[in-house]
């Protein structure tokens, strides 16, 4: 047991995340993982053994040094496998579990075997149109292949684990978020005839693979539960002894909305008999010389901090290997309210409530999403625009003017609020509406051809040719299912109507934020991540031609707005550059002011420590002396206060960790609950990161590395290499569709 601390304080200690989501499959495939890849995949072709041997030889080089946990020791042992003896061979299958493990890697003359390589090492891309069945079947196979690899023993130390959770004969058990159940089947042999395993999860595909196994091996003491996100999934009339959480509890923290995870961890106490336990398992953050997980990770820190506000007290943690922990709680009286805040150090966080500190929403759905009450308000004005029935589009504006202060803060109910002025509007009141350059972009694009975009984007944001839902939850998101038109469109189209809202201030209050940025005519500011324009615009009538915004953007397709506007008006004083994640895109000393507004957030949480190590170097270089760095984010919000509609983050975590890259707080502002202004400085005698930083293994640069191959380490080149959004975390069971 480590020794006692306050459980709800967080010590920061360097400049690393406590918590990163997003797979990290962009800086995973390597040299050496595709050219082992290859390899297997020409054995196929030939029959050549000399392949296998190749391939082998690759993976004892690289797996001590990259992609921790992940499938190099599965394709590895496979590899053995096919040059083993035939004996050997029967021996390794007469284990059921090896057997299904291999029985679906050789299905169809080694079909899926053949797909996950070619489609996980890019040696064949996804081709134009619905791709949406090959990548379902990407994500089960990749879950299948970390989940019941037969040599996870390698890396995991699951036996010592499972030593250490004491379970016993007739014990009940709930695995959540069981996968295809490497847990769920070892926990059936422990508890006998006597006991249960509840095998929760919700991909159809894991459930299958789940009953086929069952069925096949006449297990009698493990049930199959089909669960969504409204709690774990069991009866409330169902009592167990153990719950189990295993690689999930990262989402639940994160990508969980406040309402989901209240009934999934509110579930997991209905469900817990006297005396039980939760026991949760996850991937830790790493410092010094260990090499870090190569998926999502979590803090223990933050996990301990949340389920105290729940009712759980942390009995017991350990940790077998750097990159994974297991922590045992019991199960008492939720607190009536937060201790006494105690005296903290610089680098200590105080945790006040049960809200995640940190929250990206936009996972496991396609779309952005709506509520039950923000799809029968877009019904409604579709079927005003449609018919031109002004009743209907006044309906429909009244129903968003309601909902924008309760629910989806930021998203695009003010927009269509706008939109429905305008449509209202005469030819002289719509030319009044449009007389900022901006806003005119924006009424042509959405507007133009008798209003077809917005038609089309209400048609299917709010998945209008289905059924309202019924019975359900006012705080649940549904989202479009993308089967008649592009999801990759009607988000590009989302993110630019909300980005570019005319009515934005309405509830951002941004005129009363800009004048808190002091922005002086001359300024030289960079809008890094400038998305559609937004603020890139602002800042251009406030530096006047003798300044220059310098529009820094990853994504092309948003840039696009900004080039626009520029030519379309003749702006001499905005420079857009097209840059990546580990670099701001700026000459060295060549600003006064770096804004990020909305970005920093998905830094924070997604990207790669190396490559925020980077990025966060170039912010030095390109400011001038004095100059300073605005960040302007989504908070977390309270209990009960309603929260922005997307991702956001604690201003304590951004504020600690750049800290430790060289910056200090000078100043903050608090507009509305759901949004924050930070402004700081660079610290005179910052040296560079703590440790040196990391180097793209994820070690600290200041100690010698032990490495016997060096690999490069590539991003896909077939997708944006900094599309923070479409990222999605490993080891995250798809949402049920509803």
């Amino acid at each position: 047991m480590e020794q006692e601390k306050n459980p709800v304080v967080l010590r920061v200690e360097d400049q690393q995340s406590l918590i990163h989501l997003g797979s990290l499959d962009s800086f995973d495939i390597t040299e050496g993982g595709t050219d082992a890849a290859k390899a297997i995949l020409s054995y196929f072709e030939n029959g050549k053994k000399k392949e296998l041997e190749k391939a082998i030889s690759i993976y004892e080089e690289i797996i001590p040094n990259e992609n921790f946990g992940g499938e190099y020791t599965a394709l590895e042992w496979l590899c053995r496998f096919f040059l083993a003896p035939e004996p050997a061979q029967k021996d390794l299958l007469g284990q059921p579990f090896t057997k299904a493990f291999y029985d679906m890697m050789s299905k169809d003359d080694f079909g899926n075997l053949k797909l996950y390589l070619q489609y996980k090492y890019h040696i064949k891309e996804y081709g134009p149109g619905d791709n949406t069945e090959i990548k379902n079947q990407m994500r089960f196979l990749e879950d299948f292949i970390l989940f019941n690899n037969p040599d996870r023993e390698r890396w995991e130390s699951t036996r010592e684990n499972m030593e250490r959770f004491q379970l016993k004969e007739g014990m009940k058990i709930a695995d959540v978020g069981s996968g295809p159940g490497y847990y769920s089947f070892k926990f059936a042999d422990i508890v006998g005839e006597k006991g249960k395993v509840y095998a929760i999860e919700t991909n159809p595909k894991h459930l299958t693979f789940l009953n086929d196994y069952i069925d096949k091996y006449d297990i009698k003491n493990v049930e199959v539960v089909e669960s969504s996100f409204e709690g774990i999934g069991l009866s409330s009339d169902v009592r167990v002894d153990v719950v189990y959480v295993c690689s999930l509890f990262h989402n639940v923290y994160a990508a969980f909305t406040d309402g989901e995870r209240e009934e999934f961890i509110g579930s997991i106490r209905t469900a817990l008999g006297k005396g039980g336990q939760l026991i949760v398992v996850d991937n830790d953050l790493v410092t010094g010389q260990n090499l870090p997980y190569h998926g999502p990770y979590i803090s223990k820190d933050l996990i301990v901090a949340q389920l105290y506000y729940y009712g759980f007290e942390l009995k017991d943690t350990f940790q077998f290997t750097p990159q994974r922990y297991a922590l045992v709680f019991d199960m008492v009286d939720i607190p009536a309210s937060a201790p006494e805040k105690p005296q903290l150090a610089d680098n200590e966080i105080f945790v006040d409530s049960n809200v995640s500190l940190a929250r990206y929403r936009i996972i496991g759905t396609s779309t952005s999403g709506y509520t039950v009450r923000g799809k029968k308000s877009g019904r409604k004005m579709y079927e005003g625009i449609m018919e031109n029935d002004e009743a209907k589009l006044l309906e429909a504006r009244k129903g968003f003017e309601e909902l924008w202060p309760l629910e989806r803060i930021g998203d695009d109910y003010t927009a269509l609020m706008w939109f429905i002025d305008y449509f209202l509007a005469d030819e002289a009141g719509r030319n009044k509406m449009r007389e900022d350059h901006l806003v005119d972009l924006y009424a042509d694009f959405f507007c133009g051809n008798d209003f077809e975009r917005l038609k089309q984007y209400l048609k299917y944001k709010f998945h209008l040719e289905k059924p309202d839902p019924e019975d359900a939850s006012l705080e649940a998101s549904f989202d479009y299912d993308g089967k008649d038109f592009s999801i990759g469109t009607i988000n590009n189209w989302n993110e630019y109507l909300i980005f570019n809202n005319p009515y934005r201030k309405m509830w951002e209050k941004t005129d009363e934020m800009c004048k808190f940025f002091n922005i002086k005519e001359g300024e030289h500011i960079a809008d890094i991540g400038c998305g559609s324009g937004f603020f890139t615009w602002y800042f251009s009538q406030q530096v006047g031609s003798s300044g220059k915004v310098y529009a820094t953007e990853l994504n092309k397709d948003a840039i696009k707005y900004v080039d626009d506007l520029i030519e379309k008006y003749g702006i001499t004083n905005i420079k857009t550059i097209v840059t990546k994640m580990n670099k701001s895109g700026l000459n060295n000393n060549s600003v006064d002011t770096i804004f990020m507004c909305s970005m920093y957030h998905a830094a924070y949480i997604t990207d790669i420590e190396f490559v925020k190590d980077s990025f966060v170097d170039t912010l030095h270089k390109a400011l001038k002396p004095g100059g300073r760095i605005i960040i302007v984010d989504n908070n977390v919000t309270a209990p009960g206060v309603p929260s922005y509609y997307g991702p956001g983050i604690s201003p304590e975590l951004l504020i600690q960790q750049l800290k430790y890259y060289g910056f200090n707080l000078v100043d903050r502002f608090e507009m509305i609950p759901q949004r924050f202004a930070l402004i700081l400085e660079e610290d005179p005698n910052y040296t560079g990161p703590k440790n040196g930083g990391k180097d793209e293994y994820g070690r600290d640069k200041d100690t010698k590395q032990k490495s016997s191959r060096s690999r490069k380490r590539g991003r896909r080149k077939s997708e944006d290499p900094m599309q923070h959004e479409g990222q999605e975390p490993d080891m995250f069971y798809d949402r049920k569709k509803k």
